[in-house]
């Protein structure tokens, strides 16, 4: 259990400083759904398992509001001047970037 608590933070830790906001919810329910069928194959009580659940998915959530901090405190360094602000968006620099991934002006 340890291990999984680790690696859902990991990976709510990931996701939050790369990824936007509905890759969180899928990986949500992806493990709300392995953390219960991991339990009903153990055997476990289903009190036990959803308490499991709840607390891997709490761990996710704690990681990925990690994630989103230390985004933002990468976007805060690495912020253009004031000349630089103003310039406007070129689509070829917003076709470049791969779909799902975070804008770099955007925190959220």
């Amino acid at each position: 259990m340890t291990l999984a608590l680790v690696a859902v933070g990991l990976m709510g830790l990931f996701i939050g400083a790369r990824f936007l906001a509905p890759a969180i919810l899928a990986a949500t329910l992806l493990v709300a759904v392995a953390a219960m069928a991991g339990g009903l194959m153990l055997g476990l009580p289903f009190k036990l398992i959803l308490l499991r659940t709840l607390y891997l998915i709490l761990v996710l959530q704690g990681g990925y509001l990690a994630g989103l901090g230390l985004a933002a405190l990468r976007h805060r360094r690495k912020r253009p001047g004031p000349a630089q602000d103003d310039a406007p968006l070129t689509t070829n620099r917003l076709l470049k970037r791969p779909a799902g991934l975070r804008k770099p002006d955007r925190i959220s």
